[in-house]
């Protein structure tokens, strides 16, 4: 038999078999088959009741019988004074025990009972089997109503899955939890219908079907909520990072985990003596616990691939994580015992505060455990949405931003409410009057902080982007046009600044306000503050007046980081920068850290455009028309150049004659470019005009001097020819 039958199964014997289980051989007493007239059973079954407690303390006075718990106020009071201490509790508790045993047979009594109880004949009404077959009826009309609407709407909901897959939109899943929503909405329908209108007559089976109704109705509205994580057979809108297999066998769990909470808790509220409410509060105390260890070892494979599914692997602490997700349910099962126990308890001693608050952390790790989820599902469909669509994915900044924001609001709330629940409920560290005290600074001071919070993580929002340092320089790539060092905007290059000045600003104010709403006197902290920085301001004025020196140079915009400048002590490129010095880099490679009280006067040689001029040297013949015919051309190739054509403000041209020499024309050249790369765009020029006049047959000016003589010997011309060279001595030369 499969898992899916197993479950129906097993619940529908648990059903009929856990009284038996609970019971033994217990034998079933005879209950009065009607209540007086003029009276209705519950009022007849509170009357016996009273009377029957009546006569068990009296017989208790005169030592007859032994005295059993009361449930009135005053012998809660009673006990509470007798118990000072915990080993009285304790004892108390264990005195308790043989009283919940013996009351096991109550159990059945009162279930043997039920079916007299709901049994209307008499009155006109209906008689036990008509109303449970009714209240069957109406159930499963109900169940089936929901899943007709699921079938009807299974095809919309396969295509807003696919189109999620295909397309993103986060609000597809908004609107696909709305179809399962209409779902469980015709069945909500279906059981107002059925509770308004066929059971409104008799009490008892009113509360009856009032009871199972509403267990049908939480049920489903628990796996409405889950199957929204789940989704089985919907793999690509599927929340919870697990397979197939994995989604479909922790739905079957967590249905049968909520319809054994439920049948416990019917089972209680039947119940009407004491004794009776304490045994099936042992019961369950240790039966249901038992029953959510084995569907935790069941499922516990798929809750591991659930958990490593939201670790991320760069992160810090991955390993640890690893190991809780893959060994979690070594830590489920203690916490599964412990709250079977503590239910005990409460069963037995009263005090419902330590099962409460275990239940309340319980559940508050679970719902941080679903909302980290859906945090890391929208988080990843977000970026691989990015990466598709855009190719700067550092400009979609905004989401992780809010991410964030909700992240921490949600933890620091769970924490504040843990807090709240085991310091007044469990632990009883203060009481509620003075909790109503107390937890007013603290929940002025924990806004505070959160208000602190959010206004770093705009600050990070607002300066990360800008924030980001040009990569250094390398040597032999300065030619490299991919490796060039690009100039930082006037923002980038204040963020730094502004992010440590406006985190250390946050950081005061929000300590400050902290400390007054926690009461206590800042007036002191903030004149020795004072007197402290005019002292540190006295002995520190070189310091002071780097500092003023760097606001006023950021302020006039003197430098960027990424731009290339000269301050006279040194030379090189801006790389960074702290709140009292420079850092620049020397094209050699070398680092000049520089306070800025001694920079002096700035050059600043990225600043704008740069215009680039240098000479060549051309033979006195050369055509000067056609050279600059050959510029011109030269120049306009280098604007359709893609590589190199954004750099341009004005192209090459020849400027004119510069110069005249003995044996040359020197021509200069002039260009203006962007001060990004300027002296890669002149090799560039330069590279081109040669081998542009070296096509067109226009020469560069040669150094050697040609001297030739009419008439004399030989040594008189090896004497001129020394004489033009520049090696003969003066002794050789001709008179």
């Amino acid at each position: 038999m499969g898992m899916r039958r197993t479950i129906p199964v097993f619940l529908a014997a648990l059903a009929f078999l856990y009284p038996v289980l609970l019971l033994g051989p217990a034998q079933a007493q005879k209950a009065p088959t009607a209540p007086p007239a003029g009276m209705t059973q519950e009022q007849y079954d509170a009357l016996v009741k009273s009377v029957g407690q009546s006569v068990i303390e009296t017989l208790a006075e005169k030592g007859l019988v032994a005295k059993t718990p009361a449930s009135d106020s005053t012998s809660n009071a009673s006990d509470a004074t007798s118990s000072d201490s915990t080993s009285d509790q304790i004892s108390t508790v264990m005195h308790r025990i043989p009283a919940a045993i013996g009351g096991f047979p109550e159990v059945w009594v009162n279930l043997a009972q039920l079916p007299e109880r709901l049994d209307r004949t008499a009155d006109g009404g209906r008689g036990t089997s008509a109303f449970l077959g009714l209240l069957v009826f109406v159930a499963v009309v109900a169940y089936v109503g929901e899943l007709a609407v699921r079938r009807l709407t299974e095809a919309t909901r396969r295509s807003i899955a696919h189109q999620f897959a295909a397309n993103g939109g986060l609000w597809r899943l908004v609107w696909l939890w709305l179809f399962d929503a209409m779902a469980f909405l015709a069945l909500l329908v279906i059981v107002h219908v059925a509770r308004v209108t066929l059971f409104t007559n008799a009490e008892a089976q009113t509360q009856f079907a009032i009871r199972v109704l509403g267990g049908v109705v939480i049920w489903r509205f628990y796996l409405l909520f889950v199957r929204f994580y789940l989704r089985p057979g919907l793999p690509e809108i599927r929340v919870a990072p697990i397979d197939d297999r994995s989604a479909k066998m922790l739905l079957r769990s967590f249905s049968a985990i909520v319809l054994i909470a439920i049948f416990g808790h019917g089972l209680l509220k039947i119940q009407d003596t004491p004794n009776a409410l304490m045994a099936v509060g042992l019961a369950n105390g240790v039966v249901i616990p038992a029953l959510y260890v084995l569907i935790v070892f069941r499922a516990r494979s798929s809750i591991c691939d659930w958990l490593l599914g939201l670790i991320d692997q760069n992160a810090g602490g991955s390993k640890i994580k690893t190991t809780l997700a893959r060994h979690w349910h070594w830590i489920a099962i203690p916490v599964i015992v412990v709250v079977g126990g503590a239910r005990a308890y409460e069963s037995l001693g009263q005090e419902g505060f330590v099962p409460n608050g275990i239940i309340l952390t319980l559940n508050i790790f679970i719902a941080l455990l679903l909302a980290e989820t859906l945090l890391s599902f929208v988080g990843k469909r977000h970026q691989a949405s990015v990466l598709a669509r855009s190719d700067k994915p550092e400009a979609h900044r905004l989401f992780p931003f809010a991410v964030r924001i909700i992240r921490t609001t949600v933890l620091v709330l769970a924490a504040a409410v843990l807090f709240r629940s085991w310091a007044v409920d469990v632990l009883a560290l203060v009481d509620q009057k003075s909790w109503a005290n107390f937890s007013r600074g603290w929940t002025t001071g924990i806004v505070t902080v959160l208000v602190a919070y959010y206004a770093w993580e705009a600050v990070r929002f607002a300066t990360g982007h800008h924030a980001v340092r040009p990569p250094a320089a390398v040597p032999g790539q300065e030619g490299d046009p991919e490796m060039s060092q690009a100039t930082a905007s006037r923002l980038e290059t204040l963020a730094p600044i502004l992010r440590v000045a406006l985190g250390i600003t946050i950081a005061i104010i929000a300590a400050l306000m902290l400390l007054s709403n926690l009461n206590v006197n800042i007036t002191p902290i903030v004149a020795g503050a004072s007197v402290f920085g005019l002292a540190i301001s006295f002995g520190s004025q070189t310091l002071v007046r780097d500092i003023v020196s760097g606001i006023f140079y950021l302020a006039d915009d003197a430098f960027r980081v990424g731009e290339y400048i000269d301050c006279g002590k040194a030379k090189g490129t801006v790389e960074g920068f702290t709140l009292r010095s420079i850092r620049l880099r020397h094209q050699n490679g070398q680092i000049h850290t520089i306070p800025f009280g001694q920079l002096g006067q700035i050059t600043n040689f990225s600043r704008d455009w740069s215009t680039l001029k240098f000479n060549l040297r051309f033979d006195r013949g050369t055509d000067l028309e056609k050279l600059r015919k050959v510029t011109k051309k030269v120049g306009e190739a280098m604007l359709e150049d893609p590589e190199i054509k954004d750099d341009f403000l004005e192209p090459l041209k020849l400027q004119g004659i510069a110069d005249i020499a003995d044996n040359a024309i020197i021509m200069r050249f002039k260009m203006t470019v962007r001060p990004v790369r300027p002296t890669f765009i002149q090799r560039q020029g330069v590279k081109r005009l040669i081998l542009a006049f070296k096509d067109a047959g226009i020469e560069f000016a040669n150094a050697t001097v040609s001297v030739q003589t009419v008439g004399g010997n030989s040594l008189g011309r090896a004497a001129a020819a020394a004489a033009a060279s520049g090696t003969g001595s003066a002794a050789e030369k001709p008179n």
